[in-house]
């Protein structure tokens, strides 16, 4: 993964190199709506199952923006990474209700870092949106870096076109060079994962968010919303220092 050029501490080698001017396209453009039975696919998946195979990269992101988000968690992050192979779990919170919308958290409990996730198959998300979801720009690249002050930190990564292959309406041809853009903006800790399926045209595929709440060992919550105030369902899922809706991602943290 290659964050920017101004990576922490100052010494250190850059991780990114500039991008090359976009290639012309490798193979035909995609359609501009998913076919019913990709539609069907999708609705039918489990979290894990479209974006299992890019959670490594979502959580070594998360795992390398942690401290600049929430100064003073990194040496838990470092501690967390040398005991554990592979610490973090992937929950998918609305599996087994046929929904065209994807939500699910990657993070771990015991440490109170955790990335909710929210995608759908479509080329645009047609609401009901939570505010999280933010529709960053996806260039310039590596403008900021990873240090103390930046206003939007960005990773790039090199990706087997079958790990991205979920997210897509259409299958990437097969040796296509695909790649993973993560980018948040700092401010808000909220952020987007695109994919370019080997045609150099970067789609946003996931929102996210970041979290670490504060209070998340304050026991359980003083109130309890019993129906999301965004699409107006009754599937909280409850979480030390956090609700998020399961249908649609509504977000309420501890003040």
């Amino acid at each position: 993964m290659r964050f920017g050029p101004h990576e922490t501490p100052s010494d250190r080698p850059s991780w990114f190199e500039p991008a090359e001017p976009a290639a012309p396209p490798r193979r035909p453009a995609l359609t501009a709506s998913a076919e019913p039975s990709r539609i069907a696919e999708w609705a039918a998946a489990r979290c894990d199952e479209i974006v299992g195979d890019i959670r490594g990269g979502l959580w070594r992101f998360t795992e390398g923006v942690a401290d600049v988000l929430f100064p003073g968690i990194g040496p838990a992050v470092g501690s967390a990474r040398r005991a554990t192979k592979w610490g973090p779990t992937l929950v998918g919170l609305n599996d087994g209700r046929g929904s065209d919308v994807k939500i699910g958290l990657i993070g771990s409990e015991n440490l109170g870092l955790w990335a909710v996730l929210r995608c759908r198959l479509g080329q645009s998300d047609h609401g009901p949106r939570p505010g999280w979801c933010a529709d960053l720009p996806l260039g310039p690249l590596g403008a900021e870096g990873i240090r103390a002050g930046a206003v939007t930190i960005s990773a790039i990564e090199d990706v087997k076109p079958a790990d991205v292959a979920p997210l897509l309406l259409a299958e990437p041809a097969v040796g296509a060079e695909t790649r993973l853009l993560l980018r948040v903006d700092v401010p808000g800790r909220s952020g987007v994962v695109a994919v370019d399926a080997g045609d150099g045209v970067w789609q946003r595929r996931i929102f996210f968010t970041l979290l670490h709440p504060a209070r998340r060992g304050a026991g359980h919550h003083e109130t309890y919303r019993v129906v999301c105030p965004v699409c107006g369902r009754r599937r909280l899922a409850q979480f030390r220092g956090f609700d998020v809706c399961s249908d649609c991602g509504w977000l309420h943290t501890q003040p």
